[in-house]
């Protein structure tokens, strides 16, 4: 015999198989299911069902829970698919016992429990601490753009609008002179005034979008996803949202994330780090974060006794920093309340001004004709002026202390870097199905807790943590906090 045969469809066996058969003891699939079967769904605020009111009977919330982590940690998210999925994978079966869930019951279960996913994920997190999996002395932040649910030609900011009148302007300008008035065929006129009414009621709508930008105070606008921006993505500029995450560098395991609008990383250093002391409370943490995140009052607003912040600063003017006259260049000295320029000669106090309600001094040169180096310096006719803020100090000393440890911000890029590749590369997660920032979020609340889920099977392996889920969850919860408690705080 040439071949390696299967079974013949129609052999019937003395003792059939059961679908316990088909899945072995190290399948990642029974971690789902005592993960599920350990929880108090009602607790977390999912919507709990009696069962017990006339109708059609409900399925078990615990059953649709199983299915969505079981989909998301094998790349699936649509709810057609999961529906598929359902029907032919013998795993799924298994799993929830082969109910056959239609797509519109499962996607209304994520819609109804948006904050209880969230919640799921910030007790999942507390479960990790809890196993010592993650300790929060070393974490790195950092974001990446996902693509939104939203066609490209429904986006539009001022540019946009300008470029569109004039193509549309143009065009009625031209079937006008170029058509309706060099032809008598009625019906071919009767086309063009068709062409010339869709073409009008475009302006219209772009005039429209024109003024309501103007009154909201926006730059842009995405009409599928109004929450979603045009952002610089992979070189391109694309509507998306901005993940933001933490990870934590024992095994590399996210702490907490966000999903904002914010089209930089500027204004989210402290929105994080906050986040992270919030699992880690009364611990001290090192937060590593890039450069994208340099902004002097976040860094103010969370560096504490307990909190240290490594950040490398924003190059200076690239002229300036070749020059040697960046202000980096000009060394601060503090008792006597001066900056000393490189050429070696004082820029003298000033004045005091206030910027965004943050006081700061202004320090000007007086001798900016006399170094010969003016012209490299500055184009100011005064002289070069420097401001310093009031707690420009700690900036100088997150500064100093990045470079002393240089060996541990060079960790950075190993701790997270992966995640986002993991996520997009091998997930596949590239874009959002869902539209809105809260629903984006809870869809990323689930992605970040099968990431989690995948790598803590990898870590301890199966067996090792269905015996963690039966066994030491109770102790866990009494050691850490009353979990009713977590529940309201964070909810």
């Amino acid at each position: 015999m040439p071949y390696i045969l299967g079974e013949d469809r129609n052999q019937l066996n003395l003792l059939p198989n059961t679908l316990e058969d088909f899945v072995d003891e190290e399948n990642p699939v029974r971690v789902i299911d005592a993960y599920v079967d350990s929880l108090n769904l009602e607790e977390l605020g999912f919507v709990v069902f009696s069962g017990s009111k006339a109708g059609q009977k409900p399925y078990r919330r615990q059953d649709l829970l199983k299915l969505y982590l079981y989909c998301y940690m094998n790349k699936i998210r649509s709810s057609r698919l999961m529906e598929i999925e359902a029907t032919r994978n013998i795993e799924l079966m298994w799993l929830i016992g082969k109910i056959k869930p239609d797509h519109g019951t499962i996607s209304s279960f994520m819609k109804m429990n948006k904050k209880a996913i969230k919640q799921l994920f910030k007790e999942f997190t507390l479960m990790l601490k809890g196993f010592g999996l993650i300790d929060g002395t070393l974490v790195a932040i950092d974001g990446t753009k996902i693509k939104a649910s939203s066609a490209k030609n429904k986006h539009y900011n001022e540019n946009i609008i300008k470029e569109k009148l004039g193509y549309y302007e143009a065009k009625i300008e031209e079937y006008i002179s170029g058509v309706l008035n060099t032809t008598d065929d009625e019906s071919m006129k009767q086309k063009i005034n068709d062409k010339i009414e869709r073409y009008q009621e475009r302006i219209k709508m772009l005039n429209d979008i024109k003024e309501e930008l103007k009154d909201q105070g926006k730059k842009q606008i995405c009409l599928t996803d109004t929450d979603a921006k045009s952002m610089k993505n992979n070189g391109k500029f694309e509507v998306c949202f901005n993940v933001q995450a933490a990870v934590d560098n024992k095994n590399k395991l996210i702490v907490d994330f966000d999903v904002v609008n914010d089209v930089n990383d500027q204004g989210q250093l402290s929105n994080m780090v906050k986040k992270v002391k919030e699992v880690f409370e009364d611990h001290n943490i090192t937060a590593l974060a890039d450069t994208g995140y340099f902004n002097m009052s976040e860094i103010v607003d969370v560096v504490d006794e307990q909190t240290e912040i490594l950040i490398k600063p924003q190059k200076g003017k690239q002229q300036k920093v070749e020059n040697g006259f960046d202000k980096s260049n000009f060394k601060y000295d503090q008792v006597n309340d001066v900056f000393n320029c490189p050429m070696g000669y004082c820029v003298n106090f000033k004045w005091n001004g206030k910027q965004n309600g943050k006081d700061f001094k202004r320090y000007t040169c007086v001798n900016f004709n006399e170094c010969g180096k003016k012209e490299l310096c500055t184009s100011a006719k005064g002289g070069r002026s420097i401001v310093r803020f009031k707690d420009e100090e700690i900036i100088d000393q997150v500064t100093e202390n990045t470079i002393k440890k240089d060996y541990i911000y060079r960790k950075r890029g190993s701790i997270i870097e992966h995640l986002f590749g993991t996520i997009k590369r091998h997930f596949g997660y590239t874009y959002f199905l869902t539209r809105g920032l809260e629903s984006v979020n809870t869809e990323v609340s689930l992605i970040c807790l099968t990431y989690n889920f995948k790598r803590m099977i990898n870590i301890i392996g199966v067996k090792e943590f269905i015996s963690k889920l039966k066994g030491d969850l109770s102790p866990f919860f009494n050691d850490f906090c009353d979990f009713n408690y977590f529940c309201h705080k964070y909810s």
